[in-house]
């Protein structure tokens, strides 16, 4: 990219022969050398004429560097909208033959690939059975699954108020416990009081 930079500029100022502009003349000159392969009417001096006068913004019957800028801008755009239509242009163009193809490919495939595809059909129809199969199996394990479920649910219920009864048994020497040493605290406290009124 230096390189296309620095040969927009040498080329200025070689055209302009150092100056800070471009004459008519020389203009004509620059157009007719160095852009004849991008640009159509080079050869036709009245287009150059009437080219730089569009670009002559100030007037003066010269191109400024700035003015000459312009035009190099204007031609890379005008460069690369070609550039990019033409590959869109060839994109589509390959995406439509590439189409094309693949609608003609099953055409002449097809009478070759009759009996394999009665073969693929034979084929898939067992899978099928086969998966129905399997489907059918697992709809009976779930249901036996489920049978069994509410048994063992019920043998957890019958468990649980087992399992109360259990431990309430197990609270229930604690609490008898409590109720004994009450019942000798109260004795103690019997003797202590008929000791006392003795």
């Amino acid at each position: 990219m230096e390189a296309a930079v620095k040969t927009v500029v040498g080329v200025f100022l070689k055209s302009s022969k150092g100056k800070e502009n471009l004459g008519s003349k020389d203009f004509q000159k620059l157009v007719k050398n160095n852009l004849n392969n991008i640009m159509t009417g080079t050869e036709n001096n009245d287009e150059i004429k009437g080219m730089c006068k569009d670009l002559d913004n100030n007037q003066d019957g010269k191109v400024n560097f700035q003015e000459y800028m312009k035009l190099i801008g204007y031609l890379a755009q005008s460069l690369s909208d070609k550039r990019c239509s033409d590959q869109e242009a060839q994109a589509e163009s390959s995406s439509q033959k590439a189409q094309a193809e693949a609608a003609a490919v099953p055409i002449k495939a097809e009478p070759q690939q009759a009996e394999p595809k009665a073969a693929k059909e034979e084929e898939t129809k067992q899978e099928l059975v086969a998966k129905e199969e399997e489907t059918k199996q697992e709809l009976v394990a779930k249901e036996e699954e489920t049978k069994q479920e509410p048994v063992a649910k019920e043998e957890e219920t019958k468990q649980e108020p087992v399992a109360k009864v259990a431990a309430i048994e197990e609270q229930k020497p604690k609490e008898e416990n409590k109720t004994n040493v009450e019942q000798e605290a109260a004795t103690v406290e019997e003797k202590n009081k008929t000791g006392e009124a003795s």
